[in-house]
């Protein structure tokens, strides 16, 4: 009779494979976080650049800059609306004959972003243009 070696893994071996990809997830996870939520702040940026652009076409006829109601771009609650990818709420904070501000106020996980909200503000010609963290990183693409 002769002792035949079985193949194959043990239960120690595969407990080891499984902590080793676990600590390889809990390292890459913040990161790969950190990766999409900069992707998403594109979504805040463009809703903002769009809002401009609309109050831009309102001014050439009217004498004060308009609200988001005015403009059409209502969401559920007055003066308000959700950015297309619905990471932020845009708001029109202050809008006067030559100035106007949006507010872009980060939602769900995008709260946990280093750059936060987002403001662009308007006044005579001049755009300023400011986030919670570095607004020169921030608003980069």
């Amino acid at each position: 009779m002769t002792n035949a070696r079985k193949k194959g893994f043990t239960i120690i071996e595969l407990m080891i494979v499984l902590a080793i990809v676990a600590i390889l997830v809990a390292l890459a996870l913040p990161s790969f976080q950190d990766v999409i939520r900069k992707s998403r702040r594109s979504d805040a940026m463009n809703a903002i650049l769009g809002i401009h652009l609309a109050q831009e076409r309102w001014r050439v006829n009217n004498i004060l800059y308009a609200s988001i109601d005015d403009l059409g771009l209502e969401g559920d609650i007055a003066d308000t609306m959700t950015s297309p990818d619905e990471h932020y709420n845009l708001t029109i904070p202050a809008n006067a004959a030559t100035s106007y501000t949006i507010l872009a106020t980060a939602l769900g996980d995008q709260v946990n972003d280093s750059c936060g909200n987002f403001t662009l503000t308007f006044t005579a010609g001049d755009i300023d243009k400011t986030a919670t963290g570095d607004a020169d990183l921030c608003w980069k693409k």
